[in-house]
């Protein structure tokens, strides 16, 4: 956006989950670019990375709404993007129909990266939530029914994170994406940041008999992803390594927590967790720690991995082992 003024603007985190959470914090990014003194409207959602040149294609073609693509999570080969029909259903296009072109009519394709004009936004319209219809079909069937004219650029085509980054969007082989992250807390390390609690928890409390957590500021933590654990929402081998510090032992099924671990990691994976056999790991301020896990335990259980080579030792922490580091690299 060279020699363009703008100001990036990040939407807080919502009191409402899901779509209906979505559909507040879009229209908490309306609200601000029609209270201050801008043009347009650029949304790009956060698991979305843009090329250099997607403002410049966007506005270059002069529309009320213009529109990026993105590759579905679960299908590279499939784009978000369509038709609108008078039910608001999207009828989707094979993905040599829409990049590279520039489509026009009743057009659909997610608000992935959407460049709105301010007077869409002044003429009230908004996103809006309403149960088994998405908030960007029903937000793109208002616009274009009110006369507004949008237009879907398949040159601009983006990365969808964690399955599909910018390079793999744009054909350059990337097979997965860096690292992952689960259970980041405050201290996120990864590419890709998945905990399952960003209100406070004291899962993360020293004394966890009292919570005095705060909440995660998950617009600062790096793609964060709300999810469980043991039910990671990424494809097989989707990033290159896994780390996890001190979670393991919260899960009611550890085995399964590793056996997740292992399918999303294509080549490496680290698990911390505090050394059952040293007594500072648990007693009756961590009524949390539900496993009592020791060096033993991962070289027993990780014997069910044979595609892995295993490294299981004790940190030592002056002069104490009090934690257990478990490093795993896939065979060939």
């Amino acid at each position: 956006m060279a020699g363009v003024e703008h100001e990036v603007f990040i939407s807080p985190p919502q009191a409402k989950p899901g779509i209906e959470g979505i559909t507040n914090a879009q229209n908490t990014l309306i609200d601000r670019c029609v209270e201050g003194d801008f043009s347009h409207l650029w949304i790009v959602q956060a698991d979305v990375e843009v090329s250099a040149e997607a403002f410049d294609k966007l506005s270059g073609i002069d529309v009320d709404v213009a529109q990026g693509v993105v590759s579905r999570h679960d299908d590279h080969n499939a784009l978000i993007c369509g038709f609108l029909d008078a039910d608001k259903k999207v009828w989707y296009l094979p993905r040599n129909a829409v990049q590279n072109m520039v489509l026009s009519g009743w057009v659909f394709a997610g608000m992935s990266c959407t460049l709105l004009k301010r007077r869409v936004l002044e003429a009230g319209i908004r996103f809006r939530y309403e149960r088994g219809v998405g908030e960007d079909i029903l937000f793109m069937f208002d616009v274009q029914k009110a006369g507004f004219v949008a237009k879907v650029d398949g040159r601009v085509v983006c990365g969808h994170l964690p399955e599909w980054p910018l390079g793999s969007a744009l054909g350059v082989a990337t097979p997965n994406y860096g690292v992952l992250d689960v259970g980041c807390g405050h201290r996120s390390k990864g590419d890709v940041n998945v905990d399952l609690y960003p209100e406070p928890t004291a899962h993360r409390c020293a004394d966890q008999r009292v919570n005095d957590d705060v909440r995660l500021k998950v617009a600062e933590i790096p793609n964060f992803v709300k999810a469980d654990a043991c039910h990671l929402p990424f494809r097989d081998g989707a990033f290159r390594s896994s780390y996890s510090w001190h979670v393991i032992e919260h899960l009611a099924d550890p085995e399964a927590f590793l056996r997740e671990l292992l399918r999303v990691s294509a080549g490496e994976v680290e698990v911390r967790c505090p050394n059952g056999d040293h007594p500072s790991a648990f007693g009756d301020s961590k009524p949390l720690h539900l496993q009592r896990l020791t060096a033993k335990w991962f070289e027993v259980r990780l014997k069910a991995f044979p595609g892995w080579s295993w490294d299981v030792r004790p940190e030592f922490s002056q002069g104490e082992p009090w934690e257990i580091v478990v490093r795993g690299v896939r065979n060939g």
